[in-house]
């Protein structure tokens, strides 16, 4: 078993590596990951990021967050239903459009 996971986990490292020295394949998730999307969102109830969430804006009890290990992000309304998701940019301009609209 030990065998089999040193193998998985040199693969991993292998590809991670091509990945890295490969200048487009990593700019163009850099792109994405800094492009305005919001993803489609079936509006779900969270715990409210006690576990592998930053809370990167709130008011009115509305959170921005982010999540530690993927860093997509997410809005919860004020009893922590995830109400939009997608990346931290996307999320900003969806977290302050709700702000600015009757939601909040």
């Amino acid at each position: 078993m030990d065998q089999e996971r040193n193998k998985e986990m040199d693969r991993l490292t292998e590809l991670f590596g091509e990945f890295a020295q490969n200048e487009n394949m990593f700019n163009d998730l850099l792109n994405i990951l800094n492009a305005e999307i919001a993803l489609p969102n079936i509006p779900m109830p969270t715990m409210g990021g006690v576990i592998f969430w930053i809370t990167i804006a709130e008011c009115n009890g509305w959170k921005l967050q982010q999540n530690l290990f993927t860093h997509h992000a997410r809005v919860l309304d004020r009893h922590n239903i995830r109400v939009a998701w997608g990346t931290v940019n996307g999320m900003k301009k969806a977290f302050e459009r709700y702000k600015n609209s009757r939601y909040l």
